[in-house]
């Protein structure tokens, strides 16, 4: 009689393709996370799309003027340097640019980017449900300064938000420069995707959003002798003039900023 034969894998065969298939999620799983994280990256441009039109709105209605970053009071600095309240009450709430625009919103997760490591922690200001995210350039709009569309010299170039990573309503150029000697120690307060060198979402003035590499932002912008050489922060070539009214007068664009990034950032 004929020994009737057993069909199945031998113990090699079985490494062979348990091997082959580790290879394959090693080469597949990063590509997955790349995806995903482009996925969400769009959903925070998306997001950052809609504040920067709900910003025109509201300039559109408040007689060409933006929100304000921090609309009463004054610091109150009893344990969070981003507080603002009104003088004298410290359980007044606070109030700023992200509790002014929802009434043209009217969905306060646009204020939350899934990839944000801090999107469910709450921002600054009276509401707990808006969450941080997205802070307004600090360079140009610090405080209860008032901005207007009329002041902004170059709306298609300057930054109006930014993703960030603080509760803070604002978060300028300091946050990032090497110039300024606290910045590197405070760690990374911009929210960039796909790690360090990576990208950013902005939204700028005259409404339009995309995602641009932070040293794109931070460079100088025109001829290097060129009178009012800028960068897209807002911030002129000698750090005195600037492209508001308004501006903090932090830069001073002698040293090309994209090349003063504090390491967190490269």
């Amino acid at each position: 009689m004929k020994m009737k034969r057993r069909s199945g894998f031998t113990l090699i065969e079985l490494l062979v393709v348990i091997a082959i298939i580790a290879i394959l999620a090693a080469i597949l799983f990063p590509v997955f996370a790349q995806a995903r994280e482009s996925a969400r990256m769009s959903a925070c441009l998306s997001n950052m799309k809609q504040l920067g039109l709900a910003w025109n709105m509201y300039a559109q209605d408040y007689d060409e003027t933006f929100p304000l970053s921090r609309s009463v009071g004054y610091p109150d600095r009893s344990g969070d340097d981003c507080a603002y309240r009104a003088p004298g009450n410290s359980a007044a709430p606070k109030i700023n640019w992200r509790t002014e625009v929802q009434p043209y919103i009217k969905n306060k997760q646009i204020n939350s980017c899934p990839s944000n490591p801090n999107d469910d922690t709450p921002a600054e200001g009276s509401d707990p449900d808006i969450h941080i995210s997205y802070a307004d350039n600090g360079a140009m709009m610090w405080g209860w300064n008032p901005l207007k569309m009329s002041k902004v010299n170059r709306p298609a170039e300057y930054v109006m938000l930014l993703e960030s990573t603080w509760n803070c309503a604002d978060s300028g150029d300091w946050v990032a420069r090497k110039t300024n000697p606290p910045a590197c120690g405070w760690g990374q307060g911009y929210n960039l995707h796909r790690g360090k060198g990576g990208i950013m979402n902005w939204a700028f003035f005259d409404g339009h959003a995309k995602a641009l590499k932070l040293v794109a932002v931070f460079a100088r912008q025109g001829p290097r002798l060129a009178p009012g050489t800028y960068n897209m922060m807002g911030l002129e070539e000698d750090g005195k003039v600037c492209g508001t009214e308004h501006c903090s007068q932090t830069g001073d664009l002698d040293l090309d900023q994209a090349s003063n990034l504090c390491d967190v950032y490269q």
